[in-house]
């Protein structure tokens, strides 16, 4: 029962002190909702997305693909993932600590979700981040064959 309690202690203090890095300097500028621009996919069809960081740290990353399989309308929604989580900031880096990833994918049917949750595997690499106006510029590393690629994105703040 000691070290139930024991244990029970560590994970709150270790989720305490990721609460409260993620309540840290840095936050309160990223919080909002960050769009980029529509990309083209090839053969067809294309990617948008929307990244919310609300007030409490909450994240959510969501990527939509539209018109990307055959017999669907360029508009017509394809994909839509959701990475949920919590962002930890600190000074002009922030890592995200994933909660799930939800999927859905009108492939399978109307109906298919999936649902994500062991991410054990998953690099936690930071993303170097700098905010210019109303754009957020993104510098972290994507995994897109067999070598990590410096990648660098921008996303644009929603009024």
């Amino acid at each position: 029962m000691k070290l139930l309690s024991l244990l029970t202690t560590l994970i709150t203090a270790a989720l305490s002190a990721c609460s409260s890095n993620s309540l840290g300097p840095g936050l309160g500028e990223l919080v909002g909702h960050w769009r980029p621009l529509t990309q083209s996919l090839q053969p067809r069809g294309t990617m948008d997305g929307l990244f919310i960081v609300g007030t409490d740290g909450a994240t959510e990353d969501h990527v939509i693909t539209r018109g990307v399989y055959p017999n669907q309308a360029s508009g017509e929604l394809s994909t839509h993932e959701v990475l949920y989580g919590r962002i930890g900031v600190n000074r002009d880096k922030f890592v995200i600590y994933p909660d799930s990833l939800v999927t859905t994918d009108v492939f399978y049917g109307p109906t298919y979700r999936h649902v994500q949750r062991d991410f054990s595997a998953r690099s936690h690499d930071s993303t170097q981040y700098q905010i210019r106006g109303d754009q957020l510029h993104l510098a972290y590393y994507s995994y897109p064959a067999d070598a990590p690629v410096l990648t660098e994105r921008v996303l644009y703040r929603e009024p």
